[in-house]
């Protein structure tokens, strides 16, 4: 074999590595995102428990309803006033993450419907929709609430809390009856948000999600942020979440339109509202909703 012969043979066995190198990256990035992608849609239950004592919520009714074919409990306080907020958890996670937003409304006498999404704490379901199937979730507890004695019609609010705040912010803009929207850690995009968690791998993950029949692309709320028509806005976020960047600057606050608040308790990360402002955190929820109610 001459020189030049030898030079082409390795070139070209170089090549054939690099090609078969980058294959394997590529099939091992995509082996990985469905796992990835299976975790998030099939996370550990979070047991539920009942608050007691000190922290038991007088006149708490244990109650269930259904959405898309699938049973979901929950827990209410009636109202005193005729107005209502649902409060919506985020993601592996159950009703008992929003039990101080829920004390808080209701000491005000607004009446609180917390409630576990489908596939979470005691609801029936397998799997989590990431904001997508949560839709369906979360229009069967306004209809819910609406349908109560205690509560006056057009007098119902929404607040969620991360993946709940997404979900919420997506069925107030389709459903002019909610009177006002307070989210707390809500992501603009599943995508971004996805993005912002997993970097290079972020294609394998969402090609995972769809695998899962999630359609990634309809939860971006930042799309119709100005559909809310007038409607009081609330936004909240911790100065000192990770994902804080995206979700400060850019994203739902500029998108969103009159009237808009958006309020940062600069030592929180991500869900530490109440730890670490409560008596700030307490006063703007309830400001708000007595305000927008």
């Amino acid at each position: 074999m001459s020189t030049k012969q030898y030079r082409v043979h390795w070139v070209r066995l170089f090549a054939l590595a690099l090609v078969l190198g980058v294959l394997g990256t590529g099939a091992f990035t995509a082996v990985r995102g469905l796992r990835t992608a299976r975790g998030l849609v099939h996370p550990a239950r979070v047991p539920v428990t009942r608050p007691s004592g000190p922290d038991a919520l007088p006149g708490l009714e244990d109650v269930s309803f259904q959405a898309a074919g699938r049973g979901l409990r929950g827990w209410y306080v009636p109202s005193r006033d005729g107005t209502a907020v649902v409060l919506v958890h985020g993601f592996a996670d159950n009703r008992t993450r929003v039990l101080f937003e829920a004390r808080v409304l209701a000491e005000a006498g607004h009446g609180v419907l917390l409630f576990d999404l489908h596939g979470q704490g005691e609801s029936e379901g397998d799997g989590v929709g990431w904001g997508d199937s949560e839709r369906e979730d979360v229009r069967a507890a306004l209809a819910f609430v609406r349908a109560r004695p205690d509560v006056t019609a057009g007098r119902v609010g929404l607040f969620g809390f991360s993946m709940g705040g997404t979900t919420a912010l997506l069925v107030a803009q389709e459903d002019a009856r909610v009177k006002a929207v307070a989210v707390a850690g809500a992501f603009p995009d599943l995508a971004g948000d996805m993005g912002s968690h997993y970097g290079l791998s972020t294609w394998a993950v969402l090609w995972g999600l769809r695998r899962e029949g999630i359609d990634v692309d309809a939860v971006r709320p930042v799309d119709g942020m100005c559909r809310l028509e007038g409607r009081p806005l609330l936004l909240i976020n911790g100065g000192s979440d990770p994902d804080g960047p995206q979700k400060l600057n850019g994203s739902l606050y500029r998108a969103a339109c009159e009237p808009r608040e958006q309020w940062v308790v600069p030592e929180a990360a991500h869900g530490e509202y109440a730890q670490k402002d409560p008596e700030g955190y307490a006063r703007k929820l309830r400001e708000f909703f007595d305000r927008a109610l």
